[in-house]
């Protein structure tokens, strides 16, 4: 079930899997905890904003990326946006923290199409379709991360 946070199918269905989710749930892989996964997942939507930076623009191109996820390779994350090293947003109470995810997405997606976008710190300036497409795959991948 791929996340689509543009429509209210994809909404409903990414609010059930977000359900399913409680504090102890254990990732398949990776370092990051529910809870900080709930943050990072978030601070995607900061980061469009421009309430976080990255700290550079590493104009890494999207099919690299891409590449390198579908290879199960760690993407570096920004130090801005890196949970783990306690540099993303810090977790509060798990449930607060899933509100909070779903206020940001909502005011997100309640931005109009020519908002003017912080720049991304590995594909620089993005349309909020590019962001949109962005976080639907961010998402999905740390969902499914979960097993949710």
């Amino acid at each position: 079930m791929q996340v689509t946070i543009h429509t209210d199918e994809g909404l409903n269905q990414l609010h059930e899997r977000l359900h399913k989710l409680k504090p102890d749930t254990t990732p398949h892989s990776g370092e990051m905890n529910c809870s900080q996964m709930v943050c990072h997942i978030g601070d995607i939507f900061r980061l469009a904003k421009g309430e976080i930076m990255g700290h550079e623009y590493r104009g890494t191109a999207p099919e690299v990326i891409d590449a390198m996820t579908k290879a199960g390779k760690t993407i570096e994350d920004m130090d801005s946006n890196t949970q783990v090293k306690g540099t993303g947003t810090r977790p509060t109470h798990f449930e607060a923290d899933i509100d909070t995810f779903k206020q940001l997405l909502a005011e997100f997606n309640s931005l109009p199409e020519d908002h003017p976008f912080a720049p991304h710190p590995y594909f620089g300036q993005m349309s909020k379709q590019d962001w949109t497409d962005l976080a639907n795959f961010h998402i999905n991948h740390h969902l499914e991360q979960f097993g949710v």
